[in-house]
């Protein structure tokens, strides 16, 4: 085999075969390159990769076309045929060969996102996977193409014939969907084509399903090449081709049903494809088969979402994914929600209740209002998906009521999203024209009243209280006076300060800001997702413990007061707000306070008996705390802390409102000199260099 291939490699390397094949393919690449990466300051080498998928359909034709042929036609064959060397050897030495020569430009390759290192951030495992399936996308065309060309003599029709079927066999998914195929003939035509696999490893997957394709057909048509070599028992040979047919057919349908998460690992820089904690929590409880529906037109199936649904499957024996296709099944959708859905939108289908999560709710766009074009900011595939697996086998959805009628703030939409991620209704409540609050209020939340509640409205909220009730109260900046909402905070133990909280400590405040506070995080329950994180609470009122702690135990109000945010030592409350001075003098109140408290009472009989039920008053300094702008300079720590604190007072062991994942794209900065420098280098010196050493060595050896 050896001397085979070393006869091989110097045909193609001593004639313009090869080198025609390198600097063509090295070309397009590098013009793409150029385009995205260097012009574009795209930093996703993959993209590249997949742009140029159909140069193997121009360039593999070029390179095996006179393989078999030429051998053919120059009678050689038979000299190779009864050669001391078996035909595999030779299939093999020659297969080698061309992939060599394959291999060569594909190295150099592995140089282009090393480039790009000096102009940002560029994920290097993508970009290398990418590469290496490439690298078995095209290993399988050559073997393909090597088996046409052991079909002729002529190898003008050996490269028309490897072009034709190499064409088909990546475009047989789009065929079956412009047909129209179904059942059978559309499963075939999806898993023929040798393209799909290598999207896998563009979009940041290790796949060995993917791997294990590329080999065996590799394999497959090796072995076809080698049947067709012998000259004698014509049944034998097909019914060994047809046995291993069958054989790769079976291995590949064994592997891609396993666990996925045992044979694609995720490398993405975003991680799209890993599912976390939360996700695991929820899969771990189901005890009820649920159905994951992709509604999307055959051959029309988001990859990224059908990737991340097989994760799914993989995670819990209770799940089951399934596409549907509306064009076949055009009332299947509406059984399920009155909704019209996107292409690509899922439906979670559980035993007693469904959920629709629409396309465009997975995908967030931001727009640039100086061009008037968005742009792929977010994926939210795991948020929704879970969220939706928690809803449809939850035993009931509790409900969070807003206080309304004392000019409250109102909840952004990111934040009601995220509220209704984690299962909660959300609805309104006016206490002026309602009697009590409603049986089913899970939360009460008062967001920020500028004006006080009446004495009828404390009576129901204490009402409300005394029955096991929950609010979350966030104290609203505002110069009038509350009495009846402060008398309802005394009655829980808790006394507010006069004044705004400014920060002694540098460490505890923004620079220049002394009442934008960062406060201490104590460790609780209700902070255990932000532990790590800053939390902002700009203009804030300090709250103290009415009682010492020794008078609470002594007590028998059966109140149990947790701090959850808390100032330095050196905190003090600015009295007059009229002063320049934002420092201490005299009036002023000095610290510590609370600004983050939890107050627990004990209802209808002794703490941690089977009668007992527990109220429960969540306070927050201010209602900055979910404000967007606040919560940005956080990095979300406001909003994830409030939704840690809703997650503990619905009974959820962790929140399931999971955070989109940013696809947001930190682009290359490439200066004009290096774009061009590496343009030319990669588009045409570094090709031109190939084609004149291919040319000086087959003009030398013309003379020869």
């Amino acid at each position: 085999m050896r001397a085979i291939y070393k006869r091989e490699l110097r045909g193609y390397l001593t004639s313009m075969t090869g080198y025609i094949f390198m600097a063509v393919l090295l070309a397009v690449a590098g013009l793409y390159y150029t385009a995205n990466c260097l012009v574009g300051g795209y930093p996703v080498f993959g993209v590249i990769l997949s742009s140029i998928y159909f140069v193997l359909l121009l360039v593999v034709p070029v390179l095996t076309m006179r393989s078999m042929a030429e051998e053919k036609k120059q009678k050689t064959d038979q000299l190779l045929l009864t050669a001391p060397v078996s035909i595999w050897k030779i299939v093999a030495g020659k297969y080698l060969a061309m992939l060599t020569i394959f291999l060569i430009p594909m190295l150099i390759l592995c140089l282009y996102p090393l480039i790009l290192l000096q102009f940002g951030s560029v994920s290097l495992p993508m970009a290398y996977a990418s590469i290496f399936g490439y690298t078995l996308f095209g290993a399988a065309c050559l073997a393909i193409g090597l088996f046409l060309s052991a079909l002729t003599e002529s190898q003008g029709i050996a490269a028309v014939i490897t072009f034709g079927v190499l064409f088909f066999l990546n475009m047989s998914s789009g065929i079956a969907s412009v047909i129209g195929a179904e059942g059978i003939l559309a499963d075939i035509l999806s898993a023929i084509c040798i393209y799909e696999p290598f999207i896998n490893f563009v979009q940041g997957i290790f796949d060995l399903t993917g791997v294990v394709y590329y080999v065996t057909v590799s394999l497959m048509f090796l072995f076809f090449t080698v049947q067709l070599l012998y000259k004698k028992h014509g049944t034998y040979r097909a019914g060994m081709s047809v046995f291993a047919c069958v054989a790769v057919v079976l291995i590949n349908l064994i592997t891609v049903n396993l666990p996925s998460q045992y044979l694609k690992y995720d490398i993405s820089e975003q991680k799209l494809f890993t599912t976390g904690e939360q996700t695991a929590e929820v899969l771990e409880k189901l005890d009820e088969d649920i159905t994951l529906y992709l509604v999307a037109q055959q051959g029309g199936e988001d990859t990224t979402l059908l990737e991340l649904l097989e994760r799914y499957e993989g995670l819990s024996d209770h799940i089951t994914v399934d596409t549907i296709d509306p064009v076949l099944y055009p009332n299947f959708v509406s059984q399920y929600t009155d909704e019209n859905l996107s292409e690509n939108s899922i439906l979670v289908v559980g035993q007693e209740r469904s959920r629709a999560v629409d396309y465009y709710d997975i995908y967030g766009y931001s727009m640039d209002y100086s061009t008037y074009s968005s742009s792929l900011d977010s994926f939210d595939g795991e948020g929704q998906i879970t969220s939706a697996i928690d809803y449809v086998t939850a035993d009931e959805i509790p409900v969070l009521y807003t206080l309304e009628g004392h000019d409250e703030a109102t909840l952004s939409t990111s934040l009601t999203e995220s509220v209704e991620k984690e299962n909660i209704e959300i609805r309104s409540l006016s206490l002026l024209t309602s009697e009590s609050v409603p049986e089913d209020a899970e939360i009460l939340l008062i967001y920020g009243p500028l004006s006080d509640i009446s004495a009828e409205e404390k009576e129901k909220i204490t009402a409300y209280l005394d029955q096991g009730g929950q609010v979350i109260y966030l104290r609203g900046y505002t110069d009038q006076d509350i009495p009846n909402l402060d008398a309802l905070l005394k009655e829980y133990g808790i006394s507010v300060t006069e004044g705004t909280v400014m920060e002694g400590s540098s460490d505890h405040y923004l620079p220049n800001y002394p009442y934008y506070l960062l406060p201490d995080i104590n460790y609780s329950d209700y902070t255990s997702d932000v532990s790590s994180r800053y939390v902002l609470l700009p203009f804030s009122q300090g709250m103290t413990q009415v009682m010492s702690e020794t008078e609470a135990e002594e007590s028998d109000t059966g109140l149990n007061y947790e701090s959850l945010l808390t100032t330095s030592d050196q905190a003090y409350s600015k009295v007059n707000m009229d002063s320049q001075n934002l420092e201490m003098e005299e009036g002023d109140i000095a610290g510590p306070f609370d600004l983050g408290v939890v107050v627990t009472k004990a209802i209808d009989g002794e703490e941690d008996t089977e009668d007992s039920r527990e109220a429960k008053l969540v306070v927050f300094a201010s209602e900055t705390l979910l404000d967007g702008q606040t919560d940005a300079m956080v990095s979300g720590g406001n909003s994830a802390l409030f939704m840690n604190v809703v997650s503990q007072l619905v009974d959820h062991e962790s929140t399931v409102s999971i955070e989109a994942k940013s696809m947001a794209v930190t682009y290359l900065t490439v200066t004009a000199g290096s774009a061009i420098f590496w343009g030319l280098l990669t588009v045409l010196i570094l090709p031109l260099f190939l084609l004149i050493l291919g040319g000086v060595i087959w003009f030398q050896r013309r003379k020869r």
